[in-house]
């Protein structure tokens, strides 16, 4: 199969580029409208934190009865949920009625919904394409993402000085509404089989003896919490950093071109990673990703100019994006159909459920007790433990690694 020939491909491709590019907008509008409510960076870090700890409440059970029912129809509520919950804060500020509690609410119920859409997603993009097309689909799908990540951001800063951050939010609800219709739209089943459950403990006992019992898996999976620590940490900070570190204004569009050179980064990693991949084992890519990561997050530390902040946070951009799509491409080749839900909602319970939390979190305490830059260096030791386990693991079992990875 053609990748680029397949309608049915190309309209869950759009859906996903259209919904990424609203989520884009509303990651900026969000951070600024809460902390131009509070002036509280643990207020910001707790949404950041929101936006991430349903993983650690939902992934199991989302997992394993995602598993088992439509994928398409799950993808099309959750979906629709989310656009009626972003839809409210314009309302809400429209009202005179819009508080920080609402914006939590909105942050941890939209993050809610996406677990359930993520475990369905996980398995509907191998279903679709195949193995074969997986590696392919995946980059052209982050890629396209990651792009309109590029521009979205500057586009929210602009939108922000002009209608404010509340009025932004409602594009983001636009784009949900809009991928709903596209998924709807598939016609090509998303699941390749559904087994009849037999009990939702023994679905996720199930799901969980697979990660743990596969070492590739298991090595991944470890190896992302570091990650995921220090990311939580620098995506929760970085509204905070412009502002103490560089006296960027609340509302200088400034804060969208920083956004966008996040962005950017991971464009560029999409666009590196199939020859990476050709280049090196997924153990090596990590490892050195990881390692990366280490030096650009001291780099933010360390610059006093906007301009090479701008530049440290695409870098930034670029080490995590590979450990990341690394990571998640590994779990999807190894793990069979039906068990793609639970695995992959495992992982990313542990990486985007219990790591990004706990990064955001303790960087936003850390940044009001006593600086922005200390965050950074103390949610970074994490990082560097997992990029020392990874180098640590680079000689696998023969016959473990994909390609240059898993056979």
């Amino acid at each position: 199969m053609r990748l680029w020939t397949d309608r049915e491909f190309g309209k869950l491709w759009l859906a996903r580029v259209i919904s990424n590019a609203g989520s884009a907008v509303s990651g900026v509008a969000l951070p600024v409208l809460m902390y131009s409510l509070t002036g509280s960076a643990v207020h910001t870090g707790a949404l950041a934190a929101l936006t991430a700890a349903p993983y650690l409440v939902f992934g199991l059970p989302a997992g394993a009865l995602v598993d088992r029912m439509h994928r398409r129809t799950v993808m099309v509520v959750t979906d629709l949920v989310s656009a009626a919950l972003l839809v409210s804060v314009p309302v809400a500020a429209a009202a005179g009625a819009l508080t920080p509690v609402h914006l939590l609410v909105v942050a941890g119920g939209v993050a809610s919904v996406t677990v359930w859409f993520d475990a369905a997603n996980f398995g509907a993009v191998p279903a679709l394409v195949g193995n074969d097309n997986l590696v392919r689909a995946n980059s052209a799908i982050w890629s396209a993402s990651t792009a309109v990540h590029i521009a979205a951001p500057s586009v929210a800063g602009v939108l922000i000085a002009v209608i404010g951050p509340a009025g932004t939010m409602a594009l983001d609800a636009l784009s949900f509404a809009v991928s709903a219709v596209l998924v709807r739209m598939i016609l090509r089943p998303l699941n390749q089989r559904r087994e009849p459950r037999i009990s939702l403990r023994a679905d996720i006992r199930e799901g969980l003896e697979f990660l743990w019992r596969d070492p590739t898996v298991r090595l991944f999976t470890a190896l992302g919490v570091g990650q995921a620590v220090n990311g939580g940490a620098v995506s929760g900070l970085l509204v905070v950093y412009a502002f103490r570190v560089f006296d960027v204004p609340e509302n200088d569009a400034r804060i969208g071109v920083l956004f966008s050179a996040l962005a950017a980064g991971s464009f560029a990693a999409i666009v590196v990673m199939p020859k990476i991949s050709d280049a090196c084992s997924p153990r090596h890519v990590t490892t050195i990703g990881l390692s990366a990561g280490v030096v650009v997050t001291a780099s933010l530390v360390g610059v006093h100019l906007w301009e090479l902040a701008v530049i440290s946070t695409a870098l930034w951009g670029l080490t995590s994006t590979i450990v990341i799509v690394n990571g998640i491409t590994v779990r999807q080749m190894i793990t069979p159909d039906h068990l793609q839900g639970r695995v992959n909602l495992v992982g990313r319970m542990l990486t985007f459920g219990v790591g990004q939390p706990l990064g955001a979190m303790a960087g936003g305490v850390i940044a009001d007790a006593l600086s922005v830059q200390t965050a950074l260096v103390i949610t970074a030791l994490p990082l560097v433990l997992a990029a020392a386990i990874g180098w640590s693991q680079l000689k696998p079992a023969p016959g473990r690694e994909l390609g240059h990875g898993l056979k």
